[in-house]
């Protein structure tokens, strides 16, 4: 009899039904003597489920993604594209914001970016004409007499 932990462990071999005929009798077993093992079980699923439905490919790829391609029954399956298909949601959710094109996110920042360098080209005209600024008095106007120095 295996235990909880060892049921566990085994949850992926089991899905995919990787097991020996003995040992998956085994892992059946145990499910079916324990519910709250039944239920992890079956959230484990769900999981898988879920991750599976986001690799999907249902959507157009992103720029700069590959796009899946179509599987040769010679060849053995390939792994989902889960990073593709998590960044295909995350793009449609926030509207092109995260993994759009490289157009889209220049747009956000080149406003921010012509500020700033405005402001730092105030900065430097300020910087300017306040160095320049002579401290000597000016001179006196011509034909104009010097005030006298007291005596």
């Amino acid at each position: 009899m295996l235990t909880d932990d060892e049921v566990r462990d085994l949850f992926s071999a089991y899905h995919d039904r990787e097991l020996s005929p003995e040992r998956n009798d085994a892992v059946r077993a145990a499910l079916d003597a324990n519910a709250a093992l039944k239920r992890e079980y079956d959230a484990f699923v769900r999981m898988l489920a879920g991750l599976s439905a986001m690799a999907a490919a249902s959507e157009a790829p992103l720029p700069g993604v590959s796009p899946p391609q179509p599987h040769d029954p010679a060849k053995p399956a390939d792994a989902p594209d889960l990073l593709g298909g998590v960044q295909r949601r995350l793009q449609k959710r926030s509207g092109g914001k995260f993994y759009g094109d490289g157009w889209s996110r220049l747009a956000g920042i080149l406003p921010l970016e012509l500020l700033a360098t405005l402001v730092l080209i105030a900065l430097v005209v300020a910087y300017a004409a306040m160095t320049m600024v002579s401290t000597r008095p000016a001179p006196a106007p011509a034909g104009a007499t010097a005030p006298s120095a007291p005596r």
